[in-house]
């Protein structure tokens, strides 16, 4: 399955096999851990199981980038963005250090599946970093326009950070 949001809505969704991302955009893989802001046209890709991406777009500066979190609180002596305590702030300041303005940013929150089956009636990681993340937004009084969360499957993740659209498919 793949879902497109926020997409122009004269911009079809791509066609079976295709990559959304030309036009000229450059394209950033972003591996767990790891934050990418861009103030020119880029395609930033992931793939998310429990792990979540929150994705902030400024549609006026045309500012965007994504983070990529695996777990919820960080530990005192780490403040990396492997924890969504860190990425999420990171994340704003980032975006509004290239350019964006932080009254203008919104938001899409992306991932935290319940991927091993063995873990699914235990503690579920995912869930935790999804409430995080909204959490974390609503304090800063950034919008969550779209949400693609939860479940038991992965997900390839792409997002423009110029005009916001997201594509994600579903592994």
């Amino acid at each position: 399955m793949t879902r497109t949001t926020g997409a122009a809505p004269d911009r079809a969704a791509p066609a079976a096999g295709e990559t959304p991302g030309g036009g000229g955009r450059a394209q950033v893989y972003l591996h767990a851990g790891q934050i990418a802001v861009a103030a020119e046209p880029t395609a930033i890709v992931t793939v998310l199981g429990s792990c979540v991406a929150v994705c902030l777009h400024d549609p006026v500066a045309r500012v965007g980038g994504m983070n990529h979190f695996l777990l919820p609180l960080h530990v005192e002596r780490e403040q990396s963005a492997r924890f969504g305590t860190v990425a999420v702030p990171q994340l704003v300041e980032a975006v509004v250090r290239a350019g964006a303005r932080r009254a203008s940013l919104v938001a899409k929150v992306f991932g935290g599946a319940s991927v091993i089956g063995a873990f699914r009636g235990a503690r579920n990681l995912g869930d935790e970093n999804v409430q995080l993340a909204l959490r974390l937004l609503d304090e800063a009084r950034i919008p969550v326009l779209d949400r693609d969360v939860g479940g038991a499957r992965g997900r390839k993740l792409i997002f423009h950070v110029d005009d916001g659209a997201a594509w994600v498919r579903q592994l």
